[in-house]
């Protein structure tokens, strides 16, 4: 676009989940993103979206916004998978002036929270295992393995990658082939549901809560919306946007 606009509609779309615990969580990051964005340069106009099992779906939100206004699509995800690289990406080419955000995957600021996370956590050394829902997508997987190797940096330590689904090891394998030495367990979900509960049961000595609720992990994801903005011409660096 040849100059900003006034207003940028950000449809925040999470994958959706039957657990109330979970719901709650996503509608309360929402919430911390628009307050923590309401300094932002042009003016954003927040939406709910889900790319499965809840409503209002994506495509059905991208459709009821005004014509012509710019929309960005902000996956409220971990890493890249069939949701980001099919249903976000077939949304968004639906519609005009749309662009996609890319989910949290190997940002440095994620690495540096569950870095911290971790710190109370390694005086009996133990095997730190970063646990990641899972997906099939090889894209997904290089973004999760590249950030445990962030992470390993971070904590000068190995830090070896499992999953609780579509993708191996899995995190029962995983916790079972440490034998005696205690484990770690660095949950990335973003939610308690499912998952959570899977990480919980696999005998590990400490299991992280999920990512949310945290600020950090808010602002973890305002960095990939104003990246967007920005390469989208939707926003310049010169814009007013308040510090993350």
């Amino acid at each position: 676009m040849s100059s900003t606009p006034e207003v940028i509609h950000v449809v925040a779309a999470s994958h959706g989940t039957d657990n109330p615990d979970g719901q709650r969580l996503i509608n309360h990051l929402r919430g911390q993103l628009e307050v923590l964005a309401a300094g932002w340069l042009p003016e954003l106009r927040w939406h709910e979206a889900y790319v499965d099992v809840q409503r209002p779906s994506l495509p059905e939100v991208l459709d009821g916004l005004p014509a012509g206004e710019p929309a960005v699509v902000l996956p409220l995800l971990v890493a890249d998978g069939v949701h980001t690289t099919q249903d976000v990406a077939q949304a968004v080419a639906s519609r005009e002036h749309t662009v996609a955000a890319k989910p949290l995957g190997p940002l440095p600021q994620l690495a540096r929270a569950l870095a911290q996370r971790a710190q109370g956590h390694l005086d009996d050394n133990p095997q730190v295992i970063l646990a990641a829902a899972g997906t099939r997508l090889e894209v997904g997987q290089r973004q999760v393995v590249k950030l445990a190797g962030q992470l390993g940096n971070l904590l000068e330590r190995e830090v070896q990658v499992a999953y609780c689904a579509g993708a191996q090891p899995n995190v029962l394998q995983a916790v079972a082939e440490a034998g005696t030495r205690p484990v770690l367990l660095l949950s990335v979900l973003l939610a308690d549901g499912y998952f959570q509960d899977k990480l919980a049961s696999t005998g590990a000595a400490v299991v992280t809560r999920p990512l949310l609720p945290d600020v950090t992990i808010a602002e973890c994801f305002l960095v990939r919306l104003k990246s967007a903005l920005e390469t989208a011409g939707f926003m310049t660096p010169h814009d007013e946007v308040r510090p993350l």
